[in-house]
């Protein structure tokens, strides 16, 4: 068994899925709408692992809090830790407020937030080369 997707619910589906398309590169593949909320599924030229945003229509516009029970961050990992570095260079760039890369040697991890401040993180482990 692996992850196939995560879901997270986000207070303005467009800008929202506009901004993990453009970063992560992702593709539209699926949008759903109900009068309950509306969804779109993002995923990875190959689709093995898919990103949901979910706007709830109604929804309670409060920022993201990891300290409340539920998501405490979601991850992404990147092939090397040259990689992590061009990641933190990219996010630079863009304007996107990150921690600096934390490096324990093994592993290393850049944390950020998205635009509704859910917590997010790249990082590399060298098992992975």
């Amino acid at each position: 068994m692996r992850p196939r997707h995560v879901a997270l619910t986000v207070r303005n589906l467009e800008e929202s899925a506009r901004w993990y398309r453009e970063l992560f590169d992702l593709d539209e593949v699926r949008r759903e709408e109900s009068p309950q909320r509306r969804a779109v599924v993002l995923a990875a030229p190959g689709g093995a692992m898919q990103v949901g945003l979910v706007q709830h229509v109604g929804g309670r516009d409060q920022a993201f809090d990891p300290t409340v029970v539920g998501l405490d961050h979601a991850a992404w990992s990147v092939a090397t830790r040259e990689d992590l570095d061009r990641w933190q260079e990219l996010l630079e760039a863009r304007g996107i407020v990150h921690s600096p890369i934390a490096d324990f040697g093994v592993i290393a991890i850049l944390n950020l937030e998205d635009p509704d401040g859910i917590a997010l993180a790249l990082f590399w482990d060298d098992a992975a080369e």
